[in-house]
């Protein structure tokens, strides 16, 4: 069917001579039907905790969804407390004169290795879940998932572990880019930043588990020490197995594919019974077809849309946040209980540090979902980056004087409260990231956005065991200048080129691009503004 906004678009084009006026009114009109269209009747203002009330199946969906932030949470901070273990060091480490050693060139492969495989499965499920479904995606990010975790289970030399790790990152990338498409294409607007935000709070949620888990298992002096720890990524793989054909197939993944009643039948499993099914159906075939026309091209959408006019921009901004995590300092962070230990702090207090520093960045994440609502994306993420900022600057003090012993303390506390900038800047920028690109080209903008992730940290992951390693770099609190640099950085970027997203419709967006709209200007524009760049 096609929607108001195409019928003005003809009548005003066809009103006046002047090409220019014509644009201009074109301009108008669309922005006006933007504006009646806004506030639809199948989204009623409410409050952000009514709507999260009325929605429970949307939420526990977005939670489903998210269970790839979990794996993969889970997964970095197993490999790093692994490093601490005692079993786990005399099982494939090199016995030196102070213990047994794993070398930093082994490091750096586990880390950066799968973190490349992360990135073949982010780019790959994108293609799969455009033509076969999110559900699919899933399914199948699960099964290579307990393959993965099967092999690092028997995993007894250096090689075979990484197979593991290679394996299992192939499943992870695929988990995390369609869950974040998922949730994007389910999620009402009042709640769209909330649930993309979830992405944050289950990566660390994930941290938090295997840091409890692993603490207690640390001077265990046999395989089973790290095994259990392995063993339990089966649940995360499991559920995904489970659930991935229960779940409703995604309602615009279905209009895309001109399966309409399919997409009715979704969203009457997806909404509450209160919800006017056929207004929300209208909706996503609304959106669906002004990117058709915007477009001017088929139903069919290649990846190289992505990089096409207005959406290289759009691209460009999903890149951004993907990046954002390494310049604050996440590969550091995720290594800081092999860090604290290297540079002599015991276990015990290790692991007190730590799971403090993990505590911050859940509840971080569960303030900034009540912030999201008042302050929005952009000004959240620049209150994250430049408090990131801070403690990395504290840190590169401190570390000027090695020979205070209060020094190693110091250190080890400004780096984990450093966690608490996780939550107000990974969550709205992945909320960013979900929401900026065409509702057509969602699956494989997030599977561009995440596999850049994945190629970038694969970088940092091979340079920060360097930088840090006793045999290599040793640098040890002198890393905060350099994450100190790469802050302010951040702030850079984002203060130019991360747009305002809240309360923004996938129209509005549209016609905000469209319009080459200042990304510092997205929170003031309104809909009866033109703007030519």
């Amino acid at each position: 069917m096609a929607g108001p906004i195409f019928a003005l678009k003809s009548r005003t084009s066809q009103k006046s001579d002047n090409p220019d006026r014509a644009v201009h009114l074109e301009d108008v009109a669309t922005a006006k039907t933007i504006e009646e269209n806004e506030n639809p009747p199948t989204e009623p203002a409410m409050s952000i905790t009514k709507s999260l009330i009325a929605n429970p199946k949307i939420i526990l969906l977005s939670m489903f969804a998210n269970i790839g932030a979990l794996m993969y949470g889970y997964d970095t901070m197993s490999l790093s407390l692994c490093l601490s273990m005692s079993a786990f060091g005399m099982q494939f480490g090199e016995n030196t004169p102070s213990g047994h050693l794993i070398p930093a060139y082994w490091q750096s492969l586990w880390n950066a290795i799968p973190q490349l495989t992360t990135m073949v499965g982010a780019w790959s499920v994108g293609h799969i879940s455009d033509a076969f479904g999110r559900r699919l995606g899933f399914f199948l990010s699960g099964l290579i998932s307990s393959a993965g975790v099967a092999v690092l289970y028997i995993a007894d030399t250096s090689p075979v572990f990484l197979v593991g790790k290679m394996i299992n990152g192939i499943g992870l990338g695929m988990a995390l880019a369609t869950g974040q498409s998922y949730v994007s294409e389910i999620a009402p607007l009042q709640l769209r930043g909330i649930l993309l935000s979830l992405y944050s709070f289950c990566m660390n949620l994930g941290l938090m588990m295997a840091a409890s888990i692993a603490f207690s298992r640390l001077d265990i002096p046999t395989a089973a020490s790290y095994q259990v720890l392995f063993a339990i990524g089966w649940t995360w793989a499991g559920l995904l197995l489970i659930f991935a054909y229960t779940i409703p197939e995604s309602p615009y993944h279905l209009v895309r594919k001109g399966n309409n009643e399919k997409a009715r039948h979704a969203l009457a499993r997806i909404c509450n019974k209160r919800a006017d099914i056929s207004a929300k159906l209208a909706d996503v075939v609304r959106v669906f077809e002004h990117e058709q026309l915007m477009s001017g091209e088929a139903k069919s959408s290649s990846l190289m849309d992505c990089f096409r006019g207005t959406n290289w921009r759009r691209t460009r901004i999903i890149l951004y946040c993907n990046a954002l995590s390494q310049m604050i300092g996440a590969t550091f962070l995720a290594n800081a209980p092999y860090f604290l230990v290297m540079a002599g702090m015991s276990a015990n207090n290790t692991g007190m540090i730590v799971e403090i520093g993990l505590a911050f960045a859940i509840s971080s994440s569960i303030l900034t979902w009540f912030a999201l609502g008042r302050y929005g994306r952009r000004n959240i993420i620049l209150f994250g980056v430049a408090l990131s900022c801070i403690f990395f600057l504290i840190m590169g003090i401190t570390s000027c004087f090695p020979s205070n012993p209060k020094a190693l303390w110091a250190i080890g506390i400004s780096l984990e409260l450093t966690w608490w900038t996780m939550g107000p800047t990974i969550g709205p920028a992945m909320g960013i990231a979900g929401e900026v690109s065409q509702v057509r080209l969602r699956a494989k903008s997030q599977s561009v956005g995440f596999a850049f992730n994945y190629f970038f940290s694969t970088l940092w992951n091979v340079v920060v065991p360097y930088m840090f390693n006793a045999d290599e770099g040793n640098l040890g609190g002198k890393l905060g200048w350099i994450f100190l640099a790469t802050g302010v950085i951040s702030l850079l970027v984002v203060y130019f080129e991360f747009p305002e997203t809240k309360d923004r419709s996938y129209e509005m967006l549209d016609e905000m691009f469209r319009q080459k709209v200042s990304s510092r200007r997205f929170a003031t524009w309104s809909p009866s503004d033109t703007y030519s760049g």
